[in-house]
């Protein structure tokens, strides 16, 4: 409790103080005509439509530590394709990457059936509705959210969603995690499933992964004259099957989050409590637990009991008189995570940066600090999340970050 409340005090009194990376949301104004190669249809009546666009990315990473191979790299990012279909009150919607190093992924991809204008069912893989979305942080680099599989997480399953102008909930069954080679984001797995990019002699008896998992999301709006705000609370649960002991243990999570805004400012803020109570085999630890996602980044251990608290802050400056440039976004992210285990350190992130739009352009520029998390000092032996113990351990280092994409 102690640390829950030293956390929380110190997002409160900074305000501006922090992974492999990711985009965060395009932060636009929707486009009447994108560029090539774009593609769009629609029928004569209107009944039925074909849309599709992505992004071309490339990534510019300085990492300052020592043992670290990214020092003043370009590197190719991913190419995206976005397609979303529509016949009637029937759609479908699918994003689909290819990554660095030959990888590549799934974010979501379902098709769905309307029932109204604000009511819906998608099945396959949508995303599993839980907290802050689609994205725990404003800028490039993710955080330590979703590293703990609380951002862009999709499931094999479906999900009920209902929106109108003051509540928006979401309902979800989830059997099956999606599978760790085309998994974009991360979730616990098995070394069978992530042995390619994990770690023998720390993670080779890691057998665990989840099964039946339910998820539910509400979120209420308020509107004040110029401020708005969203205040929500999540739920998540799920057996926590492991494949040596033929035996369920269980996950469980709950959250809360808000979004405020006004004018050009907006804050997001998001706590969540999680617990895995795996059935290990003798002699592997109950205290954590393996993630991973499809190799982009090699597989890791995480606490299995800890508190996560967030908190983001971004201003928006539009630029009318700049040509094609017509946003930057100032945006400042802190996360941190407090373990149960006595003896781990608190993992922390922070990132300061900026988003600049000037479609069909976008680009970030971040500098994030890490301290005890992943890829930021316990990078080597995969125990960023947990005991601390690599060569970086408690201690602060940085990344400095450029992500120009094209969009269509």
């Amino acid at each position: 409790m102690n640390k829950l409340i030293l956390g929380v005090g110190l997002m409160a009194c900074s305000g501006l103080i922090l992974a492999e990376p990711g985009p965060a949301t395009p932060d636009v104004t929707p486009v009447v005509k994108k560029p090539f190669p774009h593609i769009s249809w629609v029928s004569d009546d209107g009944d039925a439509s074909l849309d599709v666009g992505g992004a071309l990315r490339t990534n510019f990473r300085d990492e300052h530590w020592d043992t670290s191979e990214n020092h003043d790299r370009w590197l190719f990012d991913t190419f995206r394709l976005d397609v979303q279909a529509k016949y009637k009150k029937t759609y479908a919607d699918v994003g689909y990457w290819f990554q660095d190093d030959g990888k590549h992924s799934v974010d979501h991809g379902f098709a769905g059936y309307k029932f109204d204008n604000a009511s819906n069912l998608q099945l396959g893989a949508p995303f599993k509705p839980f907290g802050l979305e689609p994205y725990p942080q404003f800028g490039w680099s993710y955080h330590i959210p979703f590293f703990m599989g609380y951002g862009v997480s999709a499931g094999v399953g479906l999900k009920y969603a209902y929106k109108d102008k003051d509540w928006d909930l979401q309902l979800g069954y989830f059997p099956r995690m999606l599978p760790s080679d085309i998994r974009y984001s991360p979730e616990v797995g098995r070394y069978a499933d992530l042995k390619d990019n994990a770690i023998a002699f720390t993670q080779s008896r890691e057998d665990n992964e989840k099964r039946n998992q339910v998820n539910a999301r509400v979120a209420r709006n308020f509107v004040n004259g110029d401020w708005k705000t969203e205040v929500g609370a999540s739920l998540a649960a799920s057996q926590l099957y492991n494949a040596t002991t033929d035996d369920n243990g269980s996950y469980w999570a709950a959250g809360v989050h808000t979004i405020i805004s006004n004018g050009p400012w907006t804050a997001t803020a998001e706590g969540i409590r999680y617990e895995y109570d795996p059935k290990n085999p003798t002699g592997v630890s109950n205290d954590s637990v393996l993630m991973g996602s499809n190799g982009l980044t090699p597989a890791y251990l995480i606490a299995a009991k800890a508190t996560l608290a967030s908190l983001n802050i971004g201003y928006d400056i539009y630029t009318p008189r700049l040509g094609q440039l017509k946003k930057i976004k100032i945006y400042n992210d802190y996360s941190r995570m407090m373990k149960d285990k006595s003896g781990w350190d608190d993992s922390q992130m922070y990132t300061v940066g900026a988003q600049f739009i000037a479609m069909p352009i976008m680009a970030w520029v971040d500098c994030t600090w890490g301290k005890n998390a992943n890829p930021y000092g316990g990078a080597e032996n995969g125990t960023g999340f947990t005991s601390t113990s690599s060569s970086l351990s408690n201690q602060w280092v940085y990344r400095t970050n450029v992500n120009i994409g094209y969009y269509f």
